[in-house]
């Protein structure tokens, strides 16, 4: 588990570094413990998000976590965030990534970002949050 946070920010850092856009914060779960230093890899991002509350409790054998995000800034941010998902042994569960799922945070407001873990095995998390460019992007050949 002491390799999982140097390994998910080298991870998060070399996809984010060709695609500014698309980095964002984070928050890590490790043995019922929230890391409450967030994973920063757009500084300014980093800024206008806060994640304020974390909650979790068990659904029919499936862990169930609730994250809630809040806005400092004063403008509407539209964010995209994802949850993986870890066995005890810390390994990702393959195969059951949750789906960017894309939001639209307004000005100094709060949302609750749900995640269910699709398997008994998944026992810890991890959440990532990234901005979505809403620039038009060219592409070249």
């Amino acid at each position: 588990m002491k390799y999982l946070v140097p390994l998910l920010t080298l991870l998060l850092v070399a996809a984010c570094s060709s695609r500014p856009t698309t980095s964002g914060i984070g928050v890590e779960q490790a043995s019922q413990q929230y890391n409450q230093q967030l994973i920063v890899n757009n500084p300014e991002l980093g800024n206008k998000l806060a994640i304020s509350d974390v909650k979790t409790r068990q659904t029919n054998g499936l862990t169930d976590v609730v994250v809630t995000l809040a806005s400092q800034y004063k403008k509407s941010q539209y964010l995209q965030y994802q949850f993986t998902w870890y066995d005890a042994d810390g390994f990702v569960i393959k195969g059951n990534h949750s789906p960017w799922q894309a939001i639209t945070l307004f000005g100094f407001a709060k949302t609750q970002l749900p995640g269910l873990a699709p398997t008994s095995d998944a026992v810890t998390f991890s959440l990532a949050v990234r901005e979505v460019s809403t620039e038009a992007q060219e592409f070249e050949d």
